[in-house]
């Protein structure tokens, strides 16, 4: 018995047995809406400066992968009988490339009936190592990934001899997955009926639009053969604007934020500059602007279940003419999100999907046709090393070191883009520093078109910091008065 099968053999000993779990409704959703020129994929970098063993890190990354069953699963059956299937061997491996290999893998599509929904690459690079995880949202969600992160990084501290714990590993049981598709119970308002049919018929009856194509993806349309953009080329764009450790500690400042969380600024912002697009490109006033937000379902007591995906959506809808400027729209989506949040609104999303996979032609139908679900999405992915601090050092800068390696850099490609949602912001911390990435569909704009969007939505966070700044000294003040 080898270093690893030792590890999983105490901390896995369900690795060594086949095991397989019907497919949820939301796994079926997810599952049936991936494709080729839109996977529903997300990848996860951990960048590294400093010396890292490749054969130990491809083994820290097989016992990752016997940890948590969905990420070695293949989706076997079909329609209603569809389910998971963990097998004990052909498990996906690390793979591992020099600096001067020029096939190394990109943001590509993972069909789950062929492989499962997990790829990992390390790549030399000037400095040292750079690790890539791709991950498939059927099988996994961002807490998942976080999860297998741990299991990877703790796992190669503790076979290259340097754990400060004996078994730095968090506790999972797979027993927690037969419930994964149990979800909480709505609360409040959530539970009526009334409030419960006027937001399904609303989500019909008020179809978003599309975000407009820009004036450069346009020039690209007339300049080509005629026959329009080749789906096949279609490439979701990304760029990316990472917040000071200074800036920071503004964002996250209690008084300034005064019960306003940073998810509803955010939200507030995509849509003011949304609509500032949509209006220099012609978008009708009337027209609906519809922001999806992932959340997590997780409770305390799903700490122990393995990668799996628990998030739902909930949806945020405003006419056009009504997204000017983000100060106006705030306590307006504040009082919104936070209220679907607090009821656990986005269950019902889940029901209705429920209703919907229960006649997989059906959902493949209506996935498959051309409607607008929402305009963008938005996701905010906090801080994926936030656990492994309790187990690894961490320097003055706030990088975790692994052996003689700091962790320089956590880069996160999230949200993935939807035939018609064009635009994705995600929003993920690491170091004392926030990153909000921009991913946007390179059909429809061009790289310096998408640059000008991360810049408009960057100084609006200023705006809202110079704002808030000027609340909070003045509060003080007016309160003793």
């Amino acid at each position: 018995m080898n270093r690893v099968d030792e590890l999983l053999a105490a901390h896995a000993p369900w690795a060594l047995s086949e095991h397989s779990w019907p497919l949820t409704p939301f796994e079926r959703f997810m599952w049936f809406d991936d494709r080729p020129d839109f996977p529903l994929v997300f990848q996860v970098d951990l960048c590294f400066d400093g010396p890292i063993d490749p054969q130990t890190m491809r083994e820290a990354f097989r016992f990752a992968i016997g940890r948590h069953p969905l990420l070695r699963s293949t989706v076997q059956g079909s329609g209603c009988d569809a389910a998971w299937v963990a097998s004990t061997s052909d498990w996906p491996e690390l793979r591992v490339f020099s600096k001067a290999a020029d096939d190394e893998p990109g943001l590509a599509a993972i069909d789950l009936t062929a492989s499962p929904g997990l790829r990992g690459w390390m790549r030399e690079t000037s400095v040292g190592w750079d690790i890539k995880l791709l991950f498939h949202h059927a099988c996994c969600d961002g807490q998942g990934a976080r999860m297998f992160i741990q299991d990877m990084v703790l796992a190669y501290a503790v076979l290259q001899g340097v754990s400060e714990h004996r078994s730095p590993f968090f506790t999972i049981d797979i027993s927690h997955l037969d419930r994964r598709g149990s979800y909480p119970s709505t609360v409040g308002r959530a539970r009526t009926f009334t409030w419960r049919l006027q937001n399904f018929l609303q989500f019909f009856l008020r179809p978003p639009r599309p975000t407009l194509p820009g004036v450069e993806s346009e020039r690209r349309e007339r300049a080509a053969d005629g026959s329009g953009v080749n789906v096949a080329e279609i490439r979701a764009g990304i760029c990316s604007y990472t917040f000071s450790a200074d800036e920071v500690a503004k964002l996250q400042d209690p008084q300034r934020r005064d019960g306003t969380s940073l998810n509803d600024v955010a939200v507030a912002i995509l849509f003011s500059v949304i609509g500032e697009w949509q209006r220099r490109h012609g978008a009708a006033p009337g027209s609906w602007v519809r922001i999806s937000v992932p959340c997590d379902l997780r409770g305390r007591e799903d700490e122990r279940m393995p990668a799996a995906n628990r998030y739902t959506y909930v949806f945020l809808n405003r006419r056009l003419r009504n997204c000017q400027s983000w100060s106006t729209l705030l306590e307006g989506v504040k009082a919104e999100l936070q209220e679907r949040l607090q009821t656990r609104f986005g269950v019902n999303f889940l029901g209705h999907l429920s209703l919907l996979a229960a006649r997989p032609r059906l959902m493949r139908r209506v996935l498959n046709g051309k409607a607008c679900f929402a305009t963008a999405v938005l996701t905010n992915l906090s801080d994926p090393s936030r656990r492994l601090r309790k187990r690894l050092p961490v320097d003055d800068d706030k990088f975790f070191w692994l052996d003689g390696a700091r962790c320089y850099d956590l880069r996160v490609r999230t949200p993935p883009l939807r035939p018609q949602t064009h635009w994705g912001v995600g929003i993920f911390e690491y170091a004392g520093r926030v990153t909000v990435t921009f991913r946007y569909n390179t059909a429809t704009m061009s790289e310096a078109e998408a640059t000008n969007v991360l810049d408009r939505y960057i100084e609006s966070w200023r705006e809202w910091l110079d704002v808030t700044s000027t609340s909070a000294v003045q509060k003080p003040a007016s309160v003793a008065t």
